[in-house]
């Protein structure tokens, strides 16, 4: 068994085939509309999908069809309504980023230092800053209902805050690849 795809492994008709699927709103009949082959579900139907076991079942059972097999993206509209918890949070990765800076800490492997900035463990930074922020910041069901659908009961989080800015050098050749599991 082959564990990596070579350059031979390859096949441009095949790629083009996929992406040219079009999905149909008999595939998502939970979501609210299909824009740009994105289904997109609104905080009500999400609401009242959730609320019941044997709906949240089949949603996330969906969702989990949309990411592994057909368009690979979902829209949540409305799946965090705690705006002001968004506004603290970010009041406070701006602080830890301008303490680092000042401690030439930090770094990113999307540009030189200083081009762009980047909170390592941001997930554990911002609990131990103020956890009634960080809970409020992190405790979107809807969140949570996808992660599950897409990696199982057992999901964890993980987050890095990255403020990448146009215009910034690359350092390396290559990209970041988030594994979560």
């Amino acid at each position: 068994m082959q564990g990596f795809y070579s350059e031979a492994d390859c096949r441009i008709d095949e790629f083009q085939a996929l992406i040219s699927e079009q999905l149909v709103k008999a595939d998502v009949p939970f979501a609210d509309r299909i824009e740009c082959n994105i289904p997109v579900y609104e905080d009500n139907t999400i609401d009242r999908a959730l609320g019941d076991p044997d709906t949240r079942v089949l949603l996330m059972a969906e969702w989990a069809n949309v990411l592994g097999h057909l368009s690979g993206a979902v829209a949540l509209k409305g799946a965090i309504r705690d705006l002001e918890a968004l506004d603290l949070a970010t009041a406070i990765f701006e602080k830890i980023i301008e303490e680092e800076r000042a401690q030439s800490s930090g770094g990113d492997h999307f540009g030189e230092r200083g081009a762009n900035d980047r909170i390592w463990n941001s997930l554990q930074k911002l609990c131990l800053r103020d956890p009634a922020v960080f809970a409020r910041y992190f405790a979107s069901p809807a969140i949570a209902a996808v992660s599950q659908a897409w990696l199982g009961p057992w999901w964890q989080m993980t987050t890095q805050a990255n403020l990448v800015r146009p215009g910034g050098r690359r350092r390396f050749a290559t990209g970041t690849i988030t594994l979560v599991s």
